[in-house]
């Protein structure tokens, strides 16, 4: 399974080099998500980031900064998935003039993750394991409700929202293609490096 790691929303201390070390111990894929930040913001975070990494990072907004610095993708927010006719001809236009680039979206709820009919290279599905989780550890009823779910996706799928290493093993047997990991490095990297590294590899 592939992890992913999101950065945090806010400014974090030292995010630049922990990020570094995140891709020299493996890490494939950096979703940058700043909801706040302009895009001069962005273009500097991306700036401090090696270019060899570059075509490993996925963008939250500001879309047009993946072209200009060549990066791996773009994530929809929910009101850019819509079906609008400007919606639809942006993402074909997207497309057929970046067909390298990939798209990626995040899905709240199962039931949005069901009635979905476009296609991306992969989603997130959040809150798998928070206190609106769909799984019961206690019950395989909520791991066989993800599998149904996840095997009629027809897209990978990946788990978001309280995964931890003694919960990997459940979302491999669930059926997700991979983990999205956001505070559970930003809250621990710096005091236990080794930690989220393992976390990271156990997958």
């Amino acid at each position: 399974m592939e992890v992913i790691v999101i950065t945090s929303s806010s400014e974090k201390e030292k995010e630049i080099t922990q990020i570094i070390r995140l891709f020299e111990n493996g890490l494939q894929t950096l979703h940058i998500r700043k909801p706040k930040w302009s895009k001069t913001d962005i273009s500097v975070f991306i700036e401090s980031i090696p270019q060899e990494y570059h075509s490993k990072i996925v963008i939250h907004g500001h879309y047009k900064l993946a072209i200009k610095y060549k990066l791996k993708g773009i994530h929809l927010h929910r009101k850019h998935r819509n079906n609008k006719l400007k919606n639809r001809w942006n993402r074909l236009l997207i497309k057929l003039r970046h067909p390298s680039l990939i798209i990626t979206s995040t899905f709240n709820s199962i039931e949005s993750l069901r009635e979905n009919s476009l296609s991306f290279d992969y989603v997130f599905l959040n809150s798998v394991f928070t206190s609106h989780s769909y799984y019961n550890k206690d019950e395989e009823a909520g791991v066989n409700l993800l599998k149904s779910i996840l095997n009629k996706a027809n897209i990978p799928v990946y788990a978001l929202g309280g995964v931890t290493k003694d919960r990997i093993d459940v979302v491999r047997a669930a059926g997700f293609q991979g983990v999205g990991l956001s505070s559970a490095v930003w809250k621990h990297i710096d005091k236990n490096p080794q930690e989220v590294l393992s976390l990271i590899q156990a997958a």
